[in-house]
Parts: C-alpha cells; sequence; structure tokens
C-alpha cells in the first residue's frame, strides 16, 4: 500500500505529491509506486526520464516548455540535495497566466512536482551535488522545445541575488513578448 498522495494543488492542474518514506540505521528509502502515480495521474506516462546532478549551488534551468503538437507534462523531484521549483502558468486563456509558484525539494523529505502540459518548468539548485530527476510523457523534439528568460520581468520569477549559473540557451533565451 503507498502512502503517496496529493500535498496540494499548484494553480488549478499542477500539483505537489508527498511520497512515502523510511528510514533507519541504514539509511532511507522512498518509493514512486507507479500503479498510485497512474490513479493520481491517469493521462500521464512517462516517456523518458533524465537525471540532472547539478554540483554547484544556484545552478538554474528554465524556464522550459515544449510547443504543440508536443506539448510535455513532466514530474521532478530531488534524489539528493535541495532545489527550488517554479511552475509557471503559461496557458494565454488562463486566469494564472503568466503567474508562478516554486516549492523547495529536498531529498530528505521526497516529494515530488506534477507540471502539466501548457506550463513552464524552472529549477535552482539550493546547494552543491543536487541531483534532480525529471521524467516527461513526451520525448525532447527539437525545434518544439523552447525556452522563456531567466529573468523576464512579466513573469517575475523570485530568484536569489547570486551569480547564476546558466547555459547560453537559457541566458539569450527571449521574453515572453518576443515570442
Amino acid at each position: 500500500m503507498s502512502n503517496m498522495k496529493i500535498e496540494r494543488h499548484i494553480f488549478d492542474q499542477a500539483l505537489l505529491i508527498s511520497l512515502p518514506a523510511r528510514t533507519d540505521l541504514r539509511g532511507g528509502m522512498t518509493s514512486l509506486d507507479m500503479d498510485t502515480l497512474k490513479e493520481i495521474l491517469p493521462d500521464f506516462s512517462i516517456r523518458e526520464q533524465r537525471i540532472y546532478l547539478m554540483t554547484k549551488k544556484n545552478t538554474f534551468f528554465g524556464i522550459h516548455y515544449q510547443e504543440e503538437p508536443y506539448r510535455q507534462a513532466k514530474i521532478v523531484t530531488v534524489l539528493s540535495g535541495t532545489g527550488r521549483d517554479y511552475v509557471i502558468d503559461l496557458r494565454p486563456d488562463s486566469p494564472t497566466f503568466q503567474k508562478w509558484e516554486s516549492i523547495e525539494l529536498d531529498a530528505g523529505e521526497p516529494k515530488l512536482v506534477y507540471i502539466p502540459e501548457g506550463f513552464g518548468h524552472a529549477f535552482l539548485s539550493l546547494e552543491e551535488n543536487t541531483m534532480q530527476l525529471f521524467a516527461v510523457n513526451e520525448k525532447f523534439i527539437k525545434g518544439y522545445s523552447k525556452s522563456i528568460r531567466f529573468d523576464d520581468p512579466d513573469i517575475g520569477l523570485d530568484l536569489p541575488d547570486v551569480d547564476l549559473i546558466l547555459s547560453e540557451q537559457d541566458r539569450t533565451a527571449p521574453y515572453s513578448r518576443e515570442m
């Protein structure tokens, strides 16, 4: 029996899901019960998984999304370390368009974030050697994968006042109003 459960809704469709955890003198264990995940997210099936290792604190990925007809839904968790996960509503007809929420993910308190199609995603490592597990329902399709600049003023992510470690793609991505 899984103790996986929805902890809270983020906007109307994104979710924060708590995962069961057990610790003893050997360490800790958590599980991702695929049957329970299917009950919580009946239309989500994993097509691709990635593991990212951010060796440095303040490594930032995002804001990323994939366009029609290959839009992606995602689940994200951390396997080690801590990070701040950002969920950005990019649905033009939504009352929360360009609004965002952030969730701190800590490997010591296993949770995952479900980011549905139509939402952007970003992630910031909060300590060295943060490892993130990222699963999507649609494979990466070159030409349909898009980025919005991390400091887009129309979105206004709350980011620390430090030198972020960014890819060239994220540093030079267009602002949302240029798309």
